[in-house]
């Protein structure tokens, strides 16, 4: 899987990049104060997080979904790739 660039717009705003979904998870979770260790339950409260700022649905079943609603809600970007 080849890196790709994000740019997160939640909170600070930050850029980041990542080769894998537990590379864009680790990311995530390190830069998160009160990150869950499991990788559902963290998907789920930043996706609360999310919709609370944004006021649309974010899908956290799995990575990609995650990926896929946090950019169609504007949150997330994808700088290359």
């Amino acid at each position: 899987m080849s890196e790709m660039r994000y740019r997160m717009k939640m909170g600070e705003e930050f850029e980041f990049t990542a080769a894998s979904d537990e590379q864009f998870l680790g990311t995530l979770r390190a830069r998160h104060m009160y990150a869950k260790s499991d990788d559902g339950e963290f998907l789920r409260q930043i996706a609360a997080s999310a919709c609370e700022s944004t006021g649309r649905s974010i899908d956290f079943s799995d990575v990609p979904s995650f990926k896929r609603s946090l950019m169609d809600a504007g949150v997330l970007e994808v700088i290359n790739g």
